[in-house]
């Protein structure tokens, strides 16, 4: 990665944004409202925001792949990677939310467990990957 060219500055930037959103909304948003907010509450917010989230992150790699392609023609196999990589893994959350909240509203702690996992173990992968790019 070349940081003289102005769209790795660019792509830089989202990743940053990617990345501090993923930190916001896991180490200081989620926590307090869980622990301030009665479940009813914070299950409505949770619901509200996540699937959000898992959409936002793939539209700014999304705007941060196309505006790198299209700037310079710049490609990086780390740009590419990264960029993918925040598309389509929070997609993949997306389309397990109502699955989980299937199994949340059912009491079924065993499937929401493995799929809150799996959702956890991909935002975490976007989250260091981004984190990677930043630096």
């Amino acid at each position: 990665m070349s940081l003289s060219e102005p769209n790795t500055h660019f792509s830089v930037f989202i990743s940053g944004i990617i990345f501090g959103i993923i930190f916001f909304q896991s180490f200081i948003s989620a926590p307090l409202i869980f622990k301030h907010i009665d479940k009813k509450n914070s299950s409505t917010y949770i619901r509200k925001v996540f699937p959000r989230i898992f959409l936002i992150i793939p539209l700014l790699s999304i705007i941060s792949l196309l505006v790198s392609y299209f700037q310079s023609k710049f490609y990086s196999t780390d740009l590419l990677i990264v960029c993918l990589t925040s598309i389509f893994l929070p997609l993949i959350c997306y389309l397990l939310i109502p699955s989980t909240n299937q199994a949340t509203d059912s009491g079924n702690s065993k499937k929401f467990k493995i799929l809150h996992t799996v959702s956890v173990l991909l935002t975490f992968i976007v989250f260091l990957i981004n984190l990677y790019w930043i630096f």
